[in-house]
């Protein structure tokens, strides 16, 4: 499922999804954003903050004509309340971009905690079970997969059931 291909000299790797591909990061340079097209990337979410310099992000994003989305969360505790929400508003503007044949790359400030909880959803979201989701993370980025905490996985488990897409 994984391409090494491509995204590899990054630490990382696309997995297919939908009829796009997906692969996790953490917060990428200016160098790496104006890189990241030759990699076949056309959209990068952003789970950063405001204060962490989100908009330079995507500034650099816009710069280097990619997609952008923003997706501020202030750190990788499980959300509650409206961020939360929307967090569940924002999976299915992703499986469309994913679907329509994008190819995304998620990431918040080391790309282990937020990063890891919003894949982790949106591979819910597409009908993976814990363990495989958990698995395709740790092949789009080892750092992820061995990062992501208990009470993240818990939270996609009741957030987001099993297949919400279908």
């Amino acid at each position: 499922m994984a391409d090494h291909t491509d995204g590899a000299s990054f630490g990382c790797n696309w997995i297919s999804l939908g009829n796009g591909r997906l692969t996790l990061w953490h917060r990428p340079g200016a160098k790496a954003v104006s890189q990241l097209k030759a990699f076949g990337c056309n959209c990068i979410l952003t789970l950063l903050s405001s204060r962490e310099g989100a908009p330079a992000v995507g500034k650099l994003a816009e710069h280097a004509g990619l997609e952008w989305m923003w997706l501020p969360l202030e750190n990788g505790q499980p959300p509650q309340g409206e961020v939360a929400e929307s967090i569940l508003l924002a999976l299915p503007a992703l499986a469309e971009r994913l679907d329509a044949g994008r190819s995304t790359l998620i990431h918040c400030s080391a790309g282990i905690h937020r990063t890891g909880m919003v894949a982790y959803a949106l591979l819910r979201w597409y009908g993976h079970d814990e363990d495989r989701a958990l698995a395709i993370i740790g092949e789009m980025r080892a750092h992820t997969g061995e990062g992501i905490q208990r009470k993240q996985i818990d939270w996609g488990n009741k957030t987001v059931p099993l297949g919400s897409r279908a």
